[in-house]
């Protein structure tokens, strides 16, 4: 027997009638009205919360403790926190380059930028470095109220995808030292991958992520078949079981971390598995890094194919491997030669993938920036970190952040084509 709520039962018609139900509908329009009012109250509340959230010193967290690029406004607290996580990131670094017996000099002719200066102080902007036809102009930190305290010139900073465009440079200095016959050829020498859709890529594939792998990753770095983040494997591993007898689909631009993970480990491979010697040959001798720089890996045997496209170095000497690249272009010499090759063969993107802002991409390096008409290469990542090489005017653009919430088309852009506000 089921409970059931009867009004009073009174004849059809009377007066009494009308009163109870005019009574019963009363009550269900009040019960509708503080339903609204609640939920109206709890929906302005919700907002409230978005809006101030930033504004409070509790610190949000992501599970691949990285903030999402789009969609969130951080408070500082946050941000700071996730460039300590950010900086802190790699496995092991035993790939690492030799100092220089004698770094390349940097000249300083600094000159003060007010627009500069209200960024580092207002967003979450935390380096800033200009160089133009030779010196640097413009070279400031954060204060130390916002990221100073966790950033000064020794700091060995932490990126992803400006270690593809650094792996990108690598490969010319292989190619002009002979450790690499050309470009157009399958990577299919290199028994690691030579039962997989890698082995029918050639090299210019690769470094412009056009290998075909796309239909074998969920995301740009998570494998279908294992469900594993790729960078937390080996090439071997990869190549013998997530595409093991693999053809590869469509050859267009799919960004991500498998194909720098490849490239980086092929020359691994075509330098006799001494990449760390080789690294030292082109970061201490050639480009004359200060300070040492280490590539992330995991725990495999070098022949595995262990090495990632990450890296850590100190903002000078990041600036220094710029000025290398701008140096090579300008002297049109064999790397320079390289540079202008995959600058010609770069691939439309189609879509917004990595920075944003570019529309192409060659040897893992960004073209073809919107409002910018001259010729720039960008090495440009995660959280607002870039690298951006004017080389008709000579001049080099470079950020480091957590979070790119500063004004990246008038500070880096307008800057890189037209100098100096």
């Amino acid at each position: 027997m089921s409970y059931q709520y009867h009004l009073p039962r009174f004849a059809k018609g009377c007066f009494w009638e009308s009163i109870g139900v005019a009574s019963k509908q009363m009550e269900i329009s009040n019960m509708a009205t503080k339903i609204a009012l609640i939920f109206a109250f709890t929906l302005a509340s919700l907002s409230a919360m978005a809006q101030n959230w930033n504004k409070t010193n509790e610190v949000r967290t992501w599970p691949d403790e990285k903030i999402p690029e789009e969609g969130h406004n951080p408070n500082l607290d946050t941000v700071r926190h996730h460039l300590k996580l950010y900086n802190n990131r790699g496995r092991s670094w035993r790939y690492v380059s030799r100092p220089a017996d004698k770094p390349k000099k940097l000249d300083f002719k600094l000159v003060d930028s007010p627009a500069i200066d209200q960024q580092l102080n207002e967003t979450y902007l935390a380096s800033y470095m200009l160089y133009e036809k030779g010196n640097v102009l413009i070279d400031k930190i954060s204060p130390l109220s916002r990221f100073g305290d966790l950033i000064d010139n020794q700091t060995k900073l932490y990126s992803m995808s400006l270690g593809k465009s650094l792996i990108g440079y690598l490969t010319g200095h292989a190619l002009c030292l002979g450790h690499i016959e050309s470009l157009d050829s399958p990577i299919s020498d290199w028994p690691v991958v030579r039962d997989s859709l890698i082995g029918q890529a050639t090299l210019r594939d690769v470094l412009n992520a056009t290998m075909g792998h796309q239909p074998y990753l969920t995301d740009n770095e998570t494998l279908k078949l294992s469900g594993r983040n790729l960078n937390q494997k080996s090439i071997f591993e990869i190549a013998s079981y997530d595409l093991a007898d693999t053809n590869p689909g469509k050859k267009r631009f799919a960004y991500g971390q498998l194909p720098p993970n490849v490239a980086v480990n092929y020359l691994a491979f075509k330098t006799g598995l001494n990449f760390q010697e080789f690294l030292s040959e082109v970061m201490s001798n050639y480009v004359g890094l200060e300070d040492t720089l280490a590539f992330n890996h995991d725990a495999t045997l070098e022949i595995d194919g262990p090495l990632k496209s990450n890296f850590k170095a100190t903002r000078y000497d990041t600036l220094r491997i710029g000025i290398a690249i701008l140096n090579d272009w300008k002297a049109d010499n064999c790397v320079g030669r390289y540079l202008k090759d995959i600058y010609a063969t770069r691939v439309t993107k189609g879509y917004k993938q990595g920075d944003g802002f570019s529309k192409s991409y060659g040897g893992f390096f960004h073209a073809d920036y919107s409002g910018v008409s001259d010729t720039v290469l960008g090495m440009d990542g995660y959280g607002g970190i870039a690298l951006l090489i004017n080389f008709d005017d000579e001049r080099i653009v470079y950020t480091h952040a957590a979070h790119r919430n500063y004004n990246y088309k008038k500070i880096v852009l307008r800057v890189v084509e037209d100098g100096i506000m």
